[in-house]
């Protein structure tokens, strides 16, 4: 069976029964481990499904997102290598917005060594950047508890008031037809707003967001630069693609 077909499979099996074991998983699809944990991993990396502790797998469901924390675990290599080139276009003096992505939170560390004050919406951010003793200022409002972050009429008011050198913002996918997406309605009038008061606004996606379509679309895909780890071939036309690992 071809690796899609298979996955598919896996969707539909795990859809009926909510949460299934892995072992479960590999007798009913009659395959070994190893192909089952490659598959497992590739859905994981879509959104399209939540591995749990204990070897349990369920449906994330469709428009729906993973918390922040569970999103660190995922693609760390591939984050760091993106979060270390957005870093180094951060010029002493400026004046940066992080977005409450898991790659932006990577960046952090970068920043020690850059005379910069960081603006966020994030709380864990925040933490991190006080650890670090990196100048700070957050951003309040109604907590979302997924992104520990703050959104809603009061982030956006304190945001307008803000001029940005540069941002850096995160979303769930991105596409040739689609755009830049997010699934949060909420959480993208923020990232507008965040855009918009910027001179120099990046977008930090991984390659395994390509292709993926969430709800809400936030720019069109050649708006604005965006930064990935590995070289997209039917991206190749598009020159606002920046690649970490890619020599062109």
């Amino acid at each position: 069976m071809i690796p899609e077909l298979r996955q598919k499979k896996i969707i539909d099996i795990i859809s009926e029964s909510d949460i299934i074991s892995t072992e479960k998983l590999t007798k009913l699809l009659d395959i070994s481990p190893s192909t089952l944990r490659r598959d497992l991993i590739k859905l994981s990396k879509q959104e399209k499904i939540m591995l749990m502790h204990g070897g349990g797998i369920r449906i994330l469901p469709k428009n729906t997102e993973m918390s922040m924390y569970a999103k660190m675990g995922l693609h760390k290599e591939a984050k760091d290598q993106i979060a270390k080139k957005a870093a180094s276009l951060i010029a002493d003096g400026d004046v940066i917005y992080l977005d409450p992505s898991s790659t932006t939170y990577q960046m952090i560390p970068y920043l020690k060594e850059c005379r910069v004050t960081v603006i966020t919406n994030s709380v864990s951010h925040i933490d991190e950047l006080i650890h670090h003793k990196i100048p700070c200022i957050m951003v309040g409002g109604t907590i979302k508890i997924s992104t520990n972050s703050c959104i809603g009429l009061i982030a956006e008011n304190i945001l307008r008031d803000f001029n940005f050198n540069k941002c850096f913002i995160g979303a769930n996918g991105f596409s040739i037809t689609s755009g830049i997406t997010n699934h949060d309605i909420n959480e993208n009038v923020i990232k507008t707003l965040a855009v918009r008061q910027s001179c120099h606004p990046y977008f930090l996606m991984d390659s395994s967001k390509f292709n993926v379509i969430a709800m809400v679309k936030l720019a069109n895909i050649n708006d604005y630069p965006i930064i990935t780890e590995k070289f997209i071939p039917e991206l190749s036309n598009y020159n606002n693609i920046i690649y970490t690992n890619v020599d062109l």
